[in-house]
């Protein structure tokens, strides 16, 4: 399981944390002389660590998270039954690093099987119905909050996404997510189509940049229904754009971008003249950097141009 490194962070210092105070109350119960619920924390210690020392050397986690949240919350049910209903309260921070360390639905779902565990578990082997009904009560309400909190925040960090991802006239990704794709992905058996628009700069300089802007938004919705779901459409110049093929069946690539030349050869964009593209197709063939392979395919497009435009190369 591999995290993005604000992530990553988050959860090795909670891992830490978690580690210590596990280890001081592992501590603790020994000298109480309860080898079971010490056996069960060491357990847990030894998890911990184990995902702590593979994060540092190999920044991936030998045991995923939810293991290590289902183990933390079978301690917690376990200490309740064999020290009593105040340890239940640990189940609170419990909640929160869930949802820190884990977000979406499995927090949700776990914390509330939590809280069911724990407060059940204080109702029949503590028989303290009014602390379970108490308890239980605290750690919904803990979990509604945290719910909240957690779909703002994501709201939050798609709107952050959108303006550092997307061009903000066309609605495509900009170059900084082309970069970022570049780096995440495995292009070996990728596919590009590079096209810019034929004589885009008289179109502003004819009739203003509101109506170049406006053959702009036409033009993406145009090629975007063109696309299948897996393609990803970039706008990486004013009125150069390029499409990125994860994985495409081997011949499809040259077909979709004279299907996308057709698409706006044909339109009515504009009333008083055409509105075309030049493309060129690129494969990676196995070679995993972006700049080599869009390297070919700009040498590509220019020749095209020259050759006389509104063709695929």
């Amino acid at each position: 399981m591999v995290a993005t490194e604000a992530q990553a962070r988050v959860n090795f210092y909670l891992g830490v944390c978690l580690a210590l105070v596990c280890a001081a109350m592992l501590i603790l119960n020994l000298t109480r002389g309860d080898f079971i619920l010490s056996g069960a924390l060491g357990l847990l210690v030894l998890v911990v660590v184990i995902d702590l020392c593979a994060f540092v050397k190999k920044k991936r986690l030998p045991i995923s998270i939810p293991m290590v949240l289902f183990l933390l919350g079978a301690v917690i049910v376990l200490s309740v039954w064999r020290a009593g209903a105040e340890v239940g309260f640990y189940a609170f921070p419990t909640l929160i690093g869930a949802f820190l360390v884990q977000p979406g639905r499995f927090a949700v779902w776990y914390s509330l099987g939590l809280t069911i565990a724990v407060a059940g578990t204080v109702a029949t082997v503590g028989a303290d119905a009014p602390m379970a009904i108490r308890l239980g009560l605290a750690l919904l309400l803990c979990l509604t909050f945290l719910w909240f909190a957690a779909k703002r925040i994501t709201e939050a960090q798609d709107q952050l996404e959108n303006s550092v991802f997307l061009d903000p006239l066309t609605g495509c990704f900009n170059r900084r997510h082309l970069a970022r794709v570049s780096e995440t992905q495995d292009l070996r058996n990728a596919a590009l189509i590079l096209f810019d628009l034929d004589y885009f700069k008289s179109v502003n300089d004819t009739f203003g940049h509101p109506t170049g802007d406006f053959v702009l938004r036409s033009v993406t919705a145009l090629v975007r229904q063109q696309l299948s779901d897996g393609d990803l459409f970039f706008r990486i110049g004013g009125e150069e754009f390029l499409v990125l093929r994860l994985n495409p069946e081997k011949g499809t690539t040259r077909a979709l971008a004279e299907q996308c030349r057709q698409a706006l050869d044909t339109s009515r964009i504009l009333a008083t003249r055409r509105v075309t593209a030049t493309f060129s197709c690129a494969d990676f063939d196995g070679r995993a950097d972006m700049e080599p392979v869009l390297g070919q395919a700009d040498v590509a497009l220019l020749k095209a141009k020259r050759a006389g435009r509104n063709r695929v190369v």
